[in-house]
């Protein structure tokens, strides 16, 4: 549990859990979205359409969204430095949901303006939330290997949006870019880059912190950020091959640091949150493998798709779900706290049947895309969409949960009978 003065830094929970109701509500809609249209994955190579806006539902409505509410609630807690403008946390999420609402519609209508239109919405929402992060990395006081995979994330962020920028106007106005460079780029920085580099930073202080145990060497951790970033900036210039060696090193590394971490300790065991985190890196590794066969022509166009689903769903959205079956508890624990009950158990607020069902599903559901993928068979791809959909409406009810435990905790408890903490 925090001690006091880091519960002073933590926004109010209105905040983050606005980030992760969104992020609930996105992933819904981009496996429907996916079921919907899942005979058309097998044949799908990037345009837009309905699978594009589904994709970005998950890069933006999930992924992006749930990095901006959980880092600008726990680096605060990491550096020592509380977040001084909650109006802009708030116009950022104000902006920043229309603006991926806009950005997917359009694209799945085929309508480039409006695609446009929410482009800029979140532009502007992700540059408001670079200068909270740069402006509190910049008054750190303490976890450098976290705040260095910050600035790093946010440096791969800004050179993300002018790619993207680059990608709406050939969308928009037809202007004549070389398509292909660019969209390899816009993945590296986005994937490996921004969101990858934000899940290394964070993971060095956030699973230590869940686990009871020590945080891994910063000398191998900063090896690993330097590994990556370099893995980063020759893939996004066009030279995956290259990258791949670094790349691979990186991944290697950080998870060893990680298990090395987690084996000493305190905690037993941590539920199949951290079977999930686990179970992203190897889906991690898998993507920089496949990737390094792309690059040498290894069967280009379906090991494409593969690529894709190791690299989104099965490594930075399975990491997410993983990371937020245990971070939702423990915030909606230590915001609890304050009510006349005392804190809440984190245990009491865990629903473990309702999440075991869910990592199931939700591993089906990447098993059965990865296979429908590889054997050609749109009816696994549709089993699996199905199963992916109904994971996130598991996922959703888990938070619905939480949020429901919070708001009934200080009626469940007399201020003369406190709950244990």
């Amino acid at each position: 549990m925090f001690p006091a003065v880091s519960r002073s830094r933590l926004l109010p929970m209105s905040l983050p859990f606005r980030h992760f109701g969104a992020a609930v509500a996105f992933q819904v809609a981009a496996w429907a979205l996916l079921l919907l249209h899942s005979g058309d994955l097998l044949s799908f190579e990037g345009g837009l359409g309905p699978l594009f806006a589904a994709l970005h539902l998950v890069t933006l409505g999930v992924l992006a969204m749930t990095a901006m509410g959980a880092s600008l609630q726990l680096l605060p807690v990491a550096t020592r430095q509380p977040v001084r403008a909650l109006w802009a946390v708030k116009l950022a999420w104000w902006t920043f949901v229309p603006g991926v609402v806009a950005f997917c519609a359009g694209a799945a209508a085929y309508r480039p303006g409006v695609m446009g239109a929410g482009a800029m919405l979140v532009f502007g929402a992700l540059g408001i939330f670079s200068v909270l992060l740069a402006n509190n990395l910049a008054r750190a006081r303490g976890m450098r290997v976290v705040v260095l995979h910050g600035w790093a994330a946010l440096a791969c962020l800004a050179g993300l949006v002018a790619n993207a920028l680059a990608l709406v106007a050939r969308y928009e106005h037809g202007i004549a870019l070389d398509h292909a460079a660019i969209r390899g780029a816009h993945v590296v920085l986005a994937t490996y880059g921004f969101m990858g580099l934000l899940a290394f930073g964070l993971s060095n202080f956030l699973l230590p912190m869940l686990a009871l145990a020590p945080p891994p060497a910063p000398r191998l951790s900063l090896a690993v950020l330097a590994l990556a970033a370099l893995a980063i900036v020759l893939g996004a210039l066009g030279l995956g091959a290259a990258g791949a060696a670094p790349g691979l090193a990186a991944a290697l590394a950080h998870v060893f640091s990680m298990e090395r971490s987690l084996r000493a300790r305190m905690r037993g065991a941590l539920g199949t949150g951290l079977v999930l985190v686990r179970l992203s890196w190897c889906f991690l590794l898998a993507s920089l493998i496949v990737a390094l066969l792309v690059q040498l022509g290894a069967g280009v166009s379906k090991m494409q798709l593969l690529f894709g689903l190791l690299l989104i769903p099965g490594w930075l959205l399975t990491f997410l779900l993983g990371v937020m079956q245990r971070i939702v508890p423990f915030l909606g624990s230590v915001h609890a706290s304050s009510a006349p009950g005392g804190s809440p158990l984190i245990s009491a607020m865990t629903p473990t049947r309702l999440l075991s069902a869910h990592a199931l599903l939700h591993l089906g559901a990447l098993a059965l895309l990865l296979l429908g993928v590889a054997l050609g068979q749109a009816p696994f791809i549709q089993a699996g969409a199905a199963a992916g959909l109904a994971a996130a409406a598991l996922f959703g009810a888990f938070f619905l949960h939480v949020v429901m435990k919070v708001r009934t905790h200080g009626n469940a408890c007399p201020p003369s009978q406190p709950a244990p903490a």
